[in-house]
């Protein structure tokens, strides 16, 4: 089958996700969000052509699995640890990983033995739904003292909680309600 205009690297021979394979997901669907199917580290694994040993994920999406060096290991056991609410040991344990979304993207900056090569980093902010303020707002609006402010403070979740909007308001009632 001959095929015009297409991406000179989407039929090259590699067995991982690369950078130009994350950089082309984003060009296709806007982002690169993959869920974790399984973490592990392995020994001897043919990776294009070199043995390596190392850390893996593989993702339930249908896209090749993934070499994750200690950067990214470190951002997504942060994920974790914020995620779970859970110790930084057991977030770094990738036993803890199955089921996170995470979003991919192609970063140029980055080096590889020292050259410029540019590769996947894993985002920092996990791509999960945003936390609308607007429960928080209407609840922390209709108090008329201190008490109920710290009340309805109570009820909130922690992520509704870590908004800016939501801590502001709460910080102006503080102050008018005294």
């Amino acid at each position: 089958m001959k095929e015009n205009n297409i991406d000179c690297m989407k039929y090259r021979k590699s067995t991982h996700l690369a950078g130009v394979d994350v950089d082309m997901i984003s060009a296709e669907k806007g982002k690169c969000i993959l869920t974790i199917k399984d973490a592990y580290y392995n020994t001897g694994v043919d990776v294009s052509g070199n043995r390596t040993d190392g850390y893996f994920l593989e993702f339930m999406e249908a896209v090749k699995p993934m070499v994750v060096n200690s950067t990214n290991r470190k951002v997504i056991a942060s994920i974790i640890k914020i995620k779970n609410k859970c110790s930084g040991a057991a977030s770094r344990n990738i036993g803890n990983w199955k089921g996170l979304k995470l979003e991919l993207i192609f970063d140029e900056n980055v080096k590889m033995m020292g050259k410029l090569t540019g590769g996947i980093r894993v985002s920092p902010i996990s791509p999960i739904p945003d936390v609308s303020d607007k429960n928080a707002k209407r609840c922390l609006n209709l108090c008329t003292s201190v008490e109920a402010l710290t009340i309805a403070w109570k009820l909130l979740t922690d992520e509704e909680k870590a908004l800016p909007s939501v801590v502001s308001l709460k910080d102006k009632l503080k102050k008018e309600l005294k």
